[in-house]
């Protein structure tokens, strides 16, 4: 009997073990270890019940801080300390050209004594332009002024037309004709802002828009005086790559004195100009 009961104790015990070994195996298997956890999983803030990104709640390393900083620093250093206080959507910053047509034409004109028009906004700077240069021995001739899209249209037609009377193709007359010529809607002289200006003396030789005016002492004043009136001269020689059009020193632009300054100082056209702006968050 003793033998019996001895004999089953073991047995009970050894089943025990086994059962116990199971329940160990079991358990193991079923707990997931740190490492089965992925590392972009949501964690759950239990504060607010939202789940935030692991990478995003972990704090930055001194070096990910100093990059940071970095950065920063190089974007303040990007702006220049002596940009002018504006804005691209400064009405006398109008951007206009073939990637920016007119939203709307001028709806602020005046009329001049000659009979052409103009933003009634820069009119005083214009007059003052022009009396400072008369004084100086210029007589300036406005030769063109504000222009709707219509009548863009007409120069346009009228441009290609003089082309094809040369001898050259309708093609061959169209390219001719937008090295200086805008597309309709696409002209800065509907904006008002804009003016086609010579002198008094290559205009009574039969001259007209030619590139050669700037040789003339008419030319000269007008190049290097305009700024002090706000305006700049709008097409710049060696600067066609970025205006696409070819130089014009007869078409002056307003842009306001503060402007033109710092433009023709850093010799920047309207187009760069913008750029830096917009790169300053302007």
């Amino acid at each position: 009997m003793k033998t019996f009961i001895k004999r089953n104790k073991k047995n009970i015990l050894g089943i025990a073990s086994i059962l116990m070994v199971i329940f160990m195996v079991i358990t193991f298997i079923k707990t997931p270890s740190p490492s089965n956890v992925y590392e972009d999983e949501p964690v759950e803030d239990k504060s607010t019940g939202l789940k935030a990104d692991n990478e995003a709640s972990k704090p930055k390393s001194s070096k990910e801080q100093s990059k940071d900083k970095a950065k920063d620093t190089q974007s303040k250093k990007d702006v220049p300390k002596d940009l002018p206080n504006v804005k691209t959507s400064d009405w006398q910053l109008d951007l206009v050209n073939a990637e920016h047509p007119i939203r709307e034409e001028c709806k602020t004109l005046t009329v001049m004594p000659n009979g052409f028009e103009i933003d009634k906004r820069i009119a005083q700077d214009y007059y003052a332009l022009e009396n400072e240069a008369r004084k100086a021995g210029h007589q300036m001739v406005v030769v063109s002024s504000f222009r709707s899209v219509a009548q863009q249209e007409k120069v346009k037609q009228d441009d290609i037309a003089k082309y094809m009377a040369q001898g050259f193709s309708a093609k061959e007359s169209k390219q001719k004709s937008d090295e200086y010529v805008t597309v309709p809607g696409t002209s800065e002289h509907h904006t008002g802002l804009a003016l086609d200006v010579i002198d008094a003396p290559w205009s009574d030789g039969g001259n007209g828009l030619e590139e050669a005016f700037y040789n003339t002492p008419g030319g000269k004043w007008l190049d290097e005086n305009v700024e002090k009136f706000g305006f700049v001269i709008r097409y710049p020689k060696h600067k066609e790559d970025i205006t696409h059009i070819n130089y014009e020193p007869w078409h002056i632009r307003y842009v306001g004195k503060e402007n033109a300054k710092y433009m023709n100082d850093k010799d920047l056209t309207l187009e760069e100009y913008v750029e830096v702006l917009k790169e300053a968050k302007k």
